[in-house]
């Protein structure tokens, strides 16, 4: 009997034991106050996103994978500077941190010529020289922008005041920089890299009265798709700058500190120290997990201890997750990047960040930026004598057409509700831990999926017709709710990209104005505003009562709205009806579309001229005979958007050479009408970024 209790108290004794202690640990766990006290998480250290691997495996690789965390990088070897960086990311991503060779490239620009290479040590650099004569100018304030502003409106800072800073820095420009043939304006050697999806921009230190904390963003970046390099100048909506002016060049010479570090970084802090020096922080560079849910240094401590994980059973006041959030606050947080704002208190911001936590109200530190919105106290941007500065990001109707405002876009959208429990939220369709990076679609919410939640298919419009709700008989596989509900009418980053405001289509309401582009004419690119809006009456859909109104732009001779768009409209008019010309499922013929492409090719907006050029190639693939594919591609290559204009003349006339020789009915008709519209044009100009 003893040796059988032995035995047993030998095979179960550790086993019970270790019970008695997790018993005794869950008992213990469960009663200290100091394990379930609620954090104050406003001041919490940032751990890094590398602390949620352990735990987190799966969503840490999906994060990998994504265009959040190569938002901002630190490539190796890279410049040194100040920047204070709390935590690095050391665990490999899908993506390299450098996409540009800097293997001696060169892009000659508005008489400059700028060149990336490597020093011995292998930091990647950028030198900028002067190829022609003096101009001794940088503009008459040394701003570089009519207003002042360097081309941007001052908005693009969380604090609204950061944006552009006049693109020629302390110095007035860059008077008395460079000023000789062969002289160099620029040495720099880069630090950081932003972005990695569609271009890459590079950023160093260069002290330009703010001290050595200072970083700028050069003039130059990488473009992924087309694998060259592009000025920043050709990638933001605005004339093309002076021959030789190095104010020009330098538009887009950005100060980093209050500008990009907001929404490219985790946990960003300005610094400023006084009215030009910085020491900035971030928690960590790009975009890491708590960007989305929150300073978690309290978060892992807790963790550690492994009684209360389990207990804990996912619910944790210290951290936030998105998906348990109501639709006002999860989307405050995608909003505080993706929705152009303005800080409630600038000089904090500029000193210490906003201090915003995901899960607080957004509201609290800022407000997004519309159509009438006004900076009191900001000269230019305070709305004197009614102005309204921020107008021309927005349509009209107050729809945001560029990136960066779909934030915006949402909350003017009826789907929104209010924010209210069971309206519509940025999670709804998007998911950031999904496996797909471009867009970041949740699985099941593309096309219809993304709306039948709410709308049941047999219960829209005309849902009982050929082809159902939309009535696009044998096209309606091809055609989902975001082509008609949310159009490409978004101008950002060298694309045209879905609006984020839900609406219904009515081109009827739009008659007699050319203004704004409808979601109709976007896809019917061949077809006029008058044919779209009998064809909504026809289709029995809703629409304004101005369909029955004759059609204005009759008198011009045009059928299509798009090539009226392209001709006559504002540069992002024009941006987008280049984008849509080319677009898959475009309407009318292949020849005639590449022809009134060829048109664009001459516009005074190097992202015009880069859309025209960029559609032109695609289309060119369609084309029948293999000869004269490769006729246009060659001459095609011949084109650089932001070359000399006699070298573009000489291109554009070989590119005309190599179209199809249809005669194209519409442009003929448009010829004794074809100078009012382009003179129209000068009283539509805009400087504006993104």
């Amino acid at each position: 009997m003893r040796a059988a209790i032995g035995a047993s108290a030998l095979l179960f004794g550790p086993a019970l034991a270790w019970t008695v202690a997790a018993g005794a640990g869950l008992v213990w766990t469960a009663t200290d106050e100091r394990a379930w006290a609620p954090v104050e998480r406003h001041g919490d250290p940032v751990a890094g996103s590398d602390g949620c691997l352990a735990c987190h495996p799966d969503q840490h690789r999906s994060w990998q994978r994504s265009w959040h965390r190569t938002m901002t990088q630190r490539p190796d070897p890279a410049a040194a500077g100040p920047l204070a960086i709390a935590t690095r990311a050391d665990a490999p991503g899908a993506q390299p941190v450098v996409l540009a060779p800097f293997a001696g490239e060169q892009l000659d620009y508005l008489g400059f010529r700028a060149t990336m290479d490597r020093s011995p040590e292998g930091v990647m650099r950028i030198r900028v020289v002067r190829l022609e004569g003096e101009d001794g100018s940088g503009g008459e304030d040394g701003s570089g922008g009519e207003d002042g502003s360097g081309g941007e409106d001052g908005s693009g800072g969380e604090d609204g005041s950061g944006g552009e800073d006049g693109g020629g820095g302390e110095d007035g420009g860059g008077e008395g920089r460079g000023t000789r043939e062969g002289e160099a304006v620029l040495t720099a050697e880069v630090a950081l890299t932003v972005g990695s999806h569609r271009y890459q921009q590079y950023v160093a230190y260069l002290d330009r009265g703010g001290g050595p904390g200072e970083l700028w963003r050069l003039p130059v970046a990488w473009h992924r798709e087309e694998g060259r390099w592009i000025h920043m100048n050709g990638a933001f909506v605005e004339p093309e700058g002076e021959q030789g002016s190095l104010a020009d060049y330098e538009r887009h010479l950005s100060r980093w500190n209050d500008n990009c570090l907001f929404c490219h970084n985790t946990e960003p802090s300005p610094g400023r120290v006084d009215a030009a020096a910085f020491a900035s922080e971030v928690g960590e560079l790009g975009i890491g997990c708590e960007a989305c849910h929150g300073p978690a240094t309290a978060h892992v401590a807790r963790h550690q201890n492994v009684f209360r994980r389990l207990l804990a059973r996912g619910e944790d006041g210290s951290i936030t997750d998105p998906g348990d959030l109501a639709p006002a606050r999860e989307s405050a947080i995608c909003g505080r990047c993706h929705g152009q704002r303005v800080g409630r208190d600038i000089a904090g911001i500029l000193a210490h960040g906003d201090g915003f936590v995901p899960g607080d109200a957004l509201a609290e530190v800022s407000r997004p930026i519309f159509a009438e919105t006004t900076i009191p106290g900001v000269a230019g941007l305070d709305g004197a004598a009614d102005a309204q500065p921020f107008a021309p990001r927005f349509w009209p109707d107050g729809t945001p057409r560029l990136s960066a405002y779909e934030y915006q876009g949402l909350l003017l959208s009826p789907c929104w509700d209010e924010g209210r429990e069971g309206g519509l939220g940025c999670n709804h369709c998007h998911d950031m831990h999904g496996d797909e990076p471009d867009g970041q679609p949740r699985a099941g919410r593309t096309g219809e999926g993304a709306c039948v939640d709410c709308h049941g298919v047999g219960e829209l419009g005309g849902a009982e017709r050929e082809g159902g709700h939309g009535g696009h008989r044998l096209a309606a596989p091809a055609v989902d709710c975001v082509d008609c509900h949310m159009p490409a009418i978004t101008y950002g980053l060298l694309e045209g990209m879905a609006s984020h405001r839900i609406t219904s289509p009515d081109p009827g309401a739009l008659l007699g104005r050319h203004d704004q582009p409808d979601a109709c004419t976007q896809c019917h690119v061949d077809s006029s505003r008058a044919w779209a809006a009998e064809a909504m009456a026809a289709l029995g859909l809703r629409g304004s009562e101005g369909s029955r109104r004759p059609e204005p732009e009759g008198e011009l001779g045009l059928s299509s709205q798009v090539l009226l768009d392209l001709l006559g409209g504002d540069p992002i008019q024009r941006n987008l009806a280049a984008h849509a010309l080319a677009a898959e499922g475009a309407s009318g013929s292949l020849d005639a579309r590449m022809l009134w492409l060829a048109e664009a090719l001459e516009d005074e907006y190097p992202s015009v001229r880069w859309f025209a050029w960029r559609g032109l190639g695609r289309l060119a693939g369609s084309l029948e005979s293999p000869r004269s594919r490769a006729a246009l591609a060659e001459a095609l290559a011949d084109f650089d958007y932001l070359g000399p204009i006699d070298v573009r003349v000489e291109a554009i006339a070989r590119v005309r050479a190599a179209l199809p020789t249809t005669r194209e009915l519409q442009l003929e008709a448009l010829e004794p009408r074809r100078e009012a519209l382009v003179d129209q044009r000068v009283g539509l100009e805009i400087w504006i970024g993104e």
